[in-house]
């Protein structure tokens, strides 16, 4: 094999190993974003119950 064979090899390892880092960093993200969305959701709106409960609740 020649150098320039080998360090092409190396260069697409590297970039491979580079840009499947990358795609894991962006979907942490994206699950941290995610989680923080729904819980700040979960605490700001008010409990909704459906119609039937809430109207069995009031008796009727």
């Amino acid at each position: 094999m020649f150098h320039n064979d080998i360090m092409d090899s190396v260069m697409r390892e590297r970039v491979r190993d580079l840009q499947a880092q990358a795609k894991a960093d962006r979907d942490a993200t994206i699950v941290r974003r995610a989680r923080k969305f729904w819980e700040d959701r979960t605490l700001r709106a008010p409990s909704r119950r459906s119609r039937k409960v809430r109207l069995a609740a009031e008796g009727r």
